[in-house]
């Protein structure tokens, strides 16, 4: 579909969104059974019974979102996570559907045995039609989905999709991240720590209540589930009796039985990393209980991990029902835990039951080494999955790199995330204060420079403002109009290997290579980017071809210099001995950028 075939930025009606949820939601409850029968092949019924209610709350309750739905974007593409298949499926597909013209998204591997028969069920294809389920292979998916629109007459690109949703492992939501085209606006949901803290004059009852409730719910499966439960010394004996009491009832088997709340976990494989956590932890593992794994049932046992805070946190994700509890002696040794540096990258929810002065000054951000959590990140005396404490509606995350981020134009910020409300804020909102939907729809390439213009000083304000949360990414996207020239068509699409990304840091492993002839050559060209800041297309292609022309040589040995020359400037730039043409590529390239990648006396 071309770019002229979509209806960008539409007034939405949002009466008729909201009767199509709340149509949806009569649906859900008419058929809430055979909705349950198919879950329970892959979770409990605890956590199908808290899915549905989630997800009929979001719906029900669009009227809180009413002002994010006043235009409709483009095409969203969205990642889903193994876990949750209902509920995130709802918040990340079915609602940026109803403010989006399309939204594309792969089945989970993990979850293909029966998301097609819930597709189904819910009946997908006539509440929400503009929903499309690709079949494609992974590569090929992303292949589609990262592609860029190109007017061949203006020159301009425009990437076919505006907004990517992301649920996952950090680590593949910065691979992917770098995938899209930096004009795509990117929502990211990673994992997270969630410690909760039991202070000394804590109830105990309800911190072990609350405890069980985050680990065991889908297995531990489930980015609100704590890394460690921080028991003051106090109370650490009674926390530890109660869970190990509480831990005892719990009924452990297939799905089916709906009083079963431990099962199968989602990915066989897991087990292999859930053996080495426990052989890891072997000498910390509670005699109540002996961290058995049922291999045959891919079934892991509740365990309880008993690790003296002083020994050091647990900052892996478990995504299993194991239980680290961590005893600690006095409030002030809290430091241990949140100041290590490993938790500043996935902070997100801190929960406190009782009192305590070092999390008050946490949250309140009166500590001078870490300012990673607000208000909206600080549970006292309940927990994430209490109900009506996470809810669809409102962002969900935290302000650790890791736990989500929205990202665009090269820019990201650590904060939590709700789809709805960053699709208005950081696409439709900046459009509308600068009146500019009409010339949108007009000359839609051209105002997407303009957009990204805009909102890169919107999100500059916003990176000033929390400083000490940003990161900046330096990576700059270029697309070789040469490579893709073709007469015959209005708009032409552009796969993601016919843009080159500059890399983020010198090259120090060609850069420590380069002889001193090659050095002097990149220090040529280095000098007169430097020295001249308007270029010349025709005289800037000249002297690049200059640098390493020696008279004495022939045609064929001349020639030979410059490729290597070339070669040089695309692996200090790219990482790769080819690329798109250097004149060009450099008259519009980020000069700083540039200057720092080319300043080949760095080591």
């Amino acid at each position: 579909m071309s770019v002229s075939d979509h209806s960008y930025l539409s007034p939405i009606n949002f009466s008729k969104v909201n009767k199509t949820a709340l149509d949806f939601t009569n649906h859900l409850e008419q058929n809430f059974e055979k909705i349950a029968d198919v879950l329970l092949e892959y979770e409990s019924f605890e956590v199908v019974q808290d899915e549905y209610n989630r997800t009929m709350d979001l719906f029900r309750s669009l009227e809180e979102n009413k002002d994010y739905f006043a235009l409709r974007v483009g095409e969203v593409t969205s990642f889903l996570p193994r876990n949750q298949p209902l509920y995130a499926f709802s918040c990340f597909v079915i609602l940026p559907s109803l403010m989006s013209t399309n939204v594309h998204f792969r089945i989970p591997h993990s979850t293909r045995s029966f998301f097609p028969q819930l597709l189904q069920v819910l009946e997908i294809n006539k509440f929400f039609p503009n929903i499309i389920v690709s079949k494609k292979e992974r590569l090929e998916f992303l292949e589609e989905r990262t592609a860029l629109l190109m007017d061949p007459e203006t020159k301009e690109s425009v990437p076919v999709t505006d907004v990517v949703i992301f649920t996952g492992t950090p680590n593949h939501a910065e691979k992917l991240r770098h995938i899209f085209d930096l004009k795509t606006l990117f929502i990211s949901n990673g994992s997270g720590h969630n410690p909760i803290v039991v202070a000394e004059n804590s109830n105990m009852d309800a911190a072990v209540a609350a405890s069980i409730k985050l680990q065991l719910y889908n297995q531990g499966q489930d980015c609100a589930a704590p890394n460690s439960v921080l028991v003051h010394a106090s109370v650490y004996k009674s926390f530890l009796s109660i869970l190990r009491n509480e831990i005892s009832k719990v009924k452990i088997g297939p799905y089916r039985d709906r009083l079963s709340r431990v099962g199968p976990i989602s990915e066989a494989e897991d087990l292999k990393r859930i053996e080495e956590l426990l052989v890891d932890n072997r000498v910390w593992i509670d005699q109540s209980t002996k961290g058995v794994i049922r291999t045959a049932d891919t079934i892991v046992e509740p365990t309880i991990i008993c690790k003296p805070l002083k020994d050091g946190g647990n900052f892996k994700e478990v995504f299993a029902p194991i239980f680290f509890v961590q005893e600690y002696e006095t409030d002030d040794d809290l430091s241990i835990y949140f100041e290590d540096k490993q938790y500043a990258k996935n902070a997100m929810y801190v929960t406190l039951y009782g009192d305590s002065v070092y999390i008050q000054n946490l949250v309140n951000g009166n500590l001078e080494n870490i300012k990673l959590h607000t208000k909206e990140t600080f549970l006292h005396n309940t927990h994430l999955h209490a109900s009506g404490v996470e809810r669809g509606t409102q962002p969900y995350g935290g302000y650790g790199l890791g736990a989500s981020s929205i990202s665009l134009n090269g820019k990201i910020i650590p904060r939590p995330t709700c789809p709805q409300r960053d699709i208005y804020e950081y696409l439709v909102k900046p459009l509308i204060e600068f009146n500019e939907v009409n010339f949108w729809k007009e000359k839609h390439s051209r105002a997407t420079n303009h957009l990204t213009k805009n909102i890169s000083k919107l999100m500059g304000l916003k990176l000033n403002s929390c400083a000490e949360h940003k990161e900046v990414l330096s990576g700059f996207n270029y697309l070789d109009l040469q490579s893709v020239k073709n007469e015959n068509k209005r708009y032409i699409e552009i796969t993601s290997r016919q843009v080159f990304n500059l890399l983020e840091y010198p090259n120090a492993e060609i850069i420590s290579r380069l002889n001193p002839t090659d050095q002097e050559h990149v220090n040529i060209l280095l000098n007169f980017l430097k020295n001249n800041k308007e270029i010349n297309l025709d005289e800037f292609t000249t002297f690049l071809y200059a640098i390493t022309k020696k008279a004495g040589l022939s045609e064929k040995e001349n020639t030979a210099q410059q490729l290597h020359f070339f070669q040089n400037i695309y692996q200090l730039l790219f990482g790769k001995e080819v690329g798109p043409r250097l004149p060009q590529f450099l008259i519009d390239a980020d000069r700083e950028k540039i200057y720092e990648l080319l300043n080949v006396h760095v080591l």
